[in-house]
């Protein structure tokens, strides 16, 4: 649905002191990064919403002057500074997906530190599909705006995983991040046990890598959500999506579905990827994140999450859009490791020729479901 709310409005629902507020001089450097922010954002609400998950850094901007501004607000862990809704700032208003989730999200507030790095799980949700943590770092050093974290979600009892991971500035060598895990199987367990293991923290500038050990282990229970069976498909040029299920949260709905290649298709290209937009029968259009999938042959798998459904909705119209891909060195690639030690070869994986080149798209009819109430 479009209620997007950008990092301003994000901003006035805080509530802060106005004397917690101190205003430091910006170099030119931060200037010009604010300058850049603020023409990307322009530029990007000129565009049609996107489905892909980027991490953000939000910057507030005060007067004809460009400053920098310092918010003091209370901390669950040492110093770190609490932006409120982090699942909301981090997506800083583009899709509206996590509009919802701190609201039905568990407060942890669990930290480990090793090695002058403290991090601390702040919240946590399982959605049924989805593991979501946010997280804040305090470090004795600058890791950089962007610094990278070698960790992984693993959700235990599952027989295969995806994930992603943002994160942001929030002060002098403070941040706080997002970090989620899906299950590629099709089991709806209650409740998951989940490990987050981080054993390195790189230094965006320098390339540094800092090892420690910051494990997490905690245990969580879906949220509440009504599933309902649809097996509803549609089929174009040998393409054949069908849509499973909907289970929907409170919080969020997804949708598992999948497709189905002919072989003359998949003789023809290395790889076809389908995508689903939603839209409901009061206009509303559906913002929402891949999960990943899983298959074999010429069969896949997928689920994607969308923002809450409105309670008035009674259809959803799913459009799916086939793209079909031609593997070349730049997209696609790999090496094949053979033998062990000093006898150890490596491999080029050869990507074989077909005829379709390049990529081509088309969108297939409407899934028309009506929503069960």
């Amino acid at each position: 649905m479009n209620n997007k709310k950008d990092i301003y409005q994000l901003l006035n629902e805080m509530d802060f002191d106005e004397s917690e507020m101190e205003e430091m001089a910006a170099s030119e450097l931060d200037k010009a990064k604010v300058k850049k922010t603020l023409m990307s954002s322009i530029r990007r609400n000129k565009k049609k919403q996107s489905w892909k998950m980027k991490a953000v850094a939000a910057v507030a901007v005060c007067g004809l002057a460009i400053s920098t501004l310092s918010l003091a607000f209370p901390a669950y862990a040492g110093n770190i500074p609490i932006i409120g809704d982090v699942f909301r700032f981090l997506d800083n208003g583009r899709t509206g997906i996590y509009d919802n989730y701190q609201e039905f999200s568990s407060a942890i507030n669990m930290t480990k530190e090793s090695n002058g790095v403290k991090i601390t799980i702040n919240d946590a949700i399982y959605d049924g599909k989805t593991v979501l943590l946010t997280y804040s770092i305090e470090s004795e050093k600058d890791l950089g705006d962007q610094p990278y974290i070698g960790s992984w979600v693993d959700i235990k009892g599952t027989d295969g995983g995806t994930g992603s991971d943002q994160i942001s500035r929030v002060g002098q060598n403070q941040y706080v991040g997002m970090i989620t895990g899906s299950r590629l199987d099709e089991k709806n367990p209650e409740s998951v046990n989940v490990q987050w293991k981080v054993d390195s923290i790189t230094v965006e500038d320098t390339q540094e890598e800092i090892n420690g050990k910051w494990n997490f282990s905690l245990s969580l229970k879906a949220s509440d959500n009504h599933v309902q069976l649809i097996d509803k498909n549609v089929e174009q040029d040998g393409v054949k999506v069908t849509v499973d299920k909907i289970a929907e949260t409170p919080m969020s709905f997804i949708v598992y579905y999948n497709q189905l290649i002919s072989k003359e298709v998949s003789e023809k290209w290395h790889d076809v990827d389908v995508e689903i937009a939603i839209m409901d029968d009061l206009g509303n259009e559906y913002a929402g994140v891949g999960n990943g999938g899983y298959g074999k042959d010429n069969q896949m798998n997928w689920s994607m999450t969308f923002q809450k459904l409105d309670p008035d909705a009674t259809k959803l119209f799913i459009t799916p859009t086939a793209t079909l891909i031609e593997y070349t060195s730049e997209n696609h690639g790999g090496v094949e490791i053979i033998g062990n030690g000093a006898n150890q070869t490596v491999k080029q994986i050869t990507i074989p020729t077909k005829e379709g080149k390049g990529r081509e798209e088309f969108t297939l009819e409407d899934i028309i479901i009506e929503l069960e109430k």
